[in-house]
């Protein structure tokens, strides 16, 4: 945050669970949740939940997942096979894999990560209790867990 705040979770015992952090609601970067609540949002956005209908059509989805962005990014940092979609990430293997390219998520500093996939039927939550820093493989590992028992493979 160009140095108005110390990295969260590196620098400060607290990072972003300081509850006068949290208290500040600063937009895009102070958002509280639960792995549930994520992976339920994303469950009712392409299945629907607890037997309502799904929030996003097929056809939603379909344009959701269209590649509108990938290669290096606006700050300069390098090619890392990001690709993003309507607003969301999309399946890249190189950086963030999900279950395939029907996937569409969101990930968030410290790992967190959440997305849905329509053609799998999954919506899928991770939030980390510790904030770890670049390279953090958590939630990539609970990934492979899913598509393994979806595909075997």
């Amino acid at each position: 945050m160009n140095g108005a705040l110390a990295f969260p979770g590196l620098e400060e015992p607290h990072g972003w669970n300081d509850p006068a952090l949290l208290g500040a609601e600063l937009p895009g970067a102070g958002a509280v949740s639960s792995a549930s609540g994520l992976a339920a949002l994303y469950a009712a956005a392409v299945t629907g939940v607890n037997g309502s209908a799904r929030l996003l059509t097929p056809d939603t989805v379909t344009d959701a997942v269209r590649e509108l962005s990938s290669g290096v990014s606006w700050s300069g940092f390098p090619d890392l096979g990001a690709r993003w979609g309507s607003g969301f990430l999309l399946d890249a293997p190189r950086f963030r894999p999900m279950l395939g390219r029907r996937s569409f998520g969101n990930d968030g500093a410290g790992g967190q990560f959440a997305f849905g996939d329509d053609e799998f039927g999954v919506g899928f939550g991770y939030v980390a209790n510790r904030m770890i820093g670049h390279g953090d493989a958590r939630a990539g590992r609970l990934i492979a867990a899913v598509r393994e028992c979806l595909t075997g493979g």
